[in-house]
Formats: C-alpha cells, sequence, structure tokens
C-alpha cells in the first residue's frame, strides 16, 4: 500500500506551469548588460586572441607538413641508401667469394707444386743414395779384395819362403792369386 502525504495533492492543485523563459521586456532590459558585455568579450577575444592564436595554430601547421614533407623526402633518400648499401654488400660478398675461390685455387696448384717438387727431390735423393751406395760397395770391393790379396800375398810368401825354391814359390804364387781371385768374383765381393 502506498501512503501519499496530503501536502504533496495540495501542491499538485495549485501548480501552474511557468515557461523557463519569459520573453518579457523587463527580463530582456535585465539581460541587455550582459549580452553587450559577452558581445564586447567575443570582439575582444576575436581581435586578440583568436587571431593570434589561428595564426600560431597556422604557422604550427605549416611547420608539421613541411617536416612531414622533408620526413618524407628523407625516408626516400635513406631507401634509396638501403639499396645502394645492399647492392655494396652483395658486391663486396661476390667478391669475397671470388677472392676466396682464386685463392684456394692458388693454393692447391701451390700444393701440388710443392708436393712435386719434394717427390722430385725424394726421387733425387734416392738416386744419389743409391749411386752412393753402389759406389761404397765397389770401393769396399775393391778394398777388400786388395786386403785379401796383401793378406794371402804375405801368407803366402812367408810359407814358400820356409819351404820350397824361387821357381817353385813363383808357381805357387801365381795358382793362388788366380785361385783367390776366381773365388773374390764368384762370391760376389
Amino acid at each position: 500500500m502506498i501512503l501519499v502525504n496530503p501536502q504533496w495533492l495540495i501542491l499538485l492543485a495549485t501548480y501552474e506551469p511557468r515557461p523557463l523563459f519569459s520573453p518579457d521586456l523587463q527580463t530582456f532590459l535585465g539581460m541587455l548588460p550582459n549580452i553587450v558585455s559577452f558581445a564586447v568579450l567575443v570582439i575582444v577575444f576575436m581581435k586578440f586572441l583568436y587571431k593570434p592564436v589561428k595564426g600560431i595554430l597556422q604557422k604550427r601547421a605549416d611547420r608539421i607538413a613541411t617536416e612531414i614533407q622533408e620526413a618524407s623526402e628523407n625516408k626516400f633518400a635513406a631507401e634509396e641508401l638501403k639499396a645502394l648499401y645492399e647492392q655494396k654488400i652483395r658486391d663486396i660478398e661476390t667478391e669475397r667469394s671470388t677472392i676466396l675461390d682464386d685463392a684456394r685455387k692458388e693454393a692447391t696448384a701451390r700444393l701440388n707444386q710443392i708436393l712435386g717438387e719434394a717427390k722430385t727431390e725424394a726421387q733425387i735423393t734416392r738416386d744419389r743414395a743409391k749411386r752412393d751406395i753402389a759406389a761404397e760397395q765397389e770401393r769396399v770391393k775393391a778394398e777388400l779384395h786388395r786386403a785379401i790379396i796383401d793378406i794371402s800375398t804375405n801368407m803366402a810368401a812367408k810359407l814358400v819362403s820356409a819351404t820350397i825354391d824361387q821357381h817353385a814359390q813363383d808357381r805357387l804364387f801365381t795358382e793362388a792369386m788366380d785361385e783367390l781371385e776366381a773365388t773374390a768374383f764368384r762370391g760376389g765381393l
């Protein structure tokens, strides 16, 4: 159940709606100084504030437009430089690859040359060693041959001088020498 206040009912019964703004002369004359002062303020603000602020804002807008244009030009120039640098980097990479390939080829050729020279020197050294060994063998054979002959001669001379005459000594010496030389050559000395 809703309770209604009786005073509210009285107020509702006596309420007359009034307009919010009544256009009568007295109200208009009361508002006239306010309207005049507002108009003066608008004119003063337009003269001293609006136009300078509008000028400042226009200058700022022009400066920003100029900076945007310069930034666009700089971006275009930067893109051109970037493309140029990327091309140079590609060229440098190509040149580096070429230089490395050439260096590898040159190193391989130099290695083959050094190996060939080493093989040649090794062969020369082997041949020289074989010749030196053969010469040393011949020298040793000759020395051994002379030593055997000298020893045999001394022994035969001692033996023969003690037992036989001069003619028999000569004959025995010759036979011993022939036999010794035949044995020395057959034995591979």
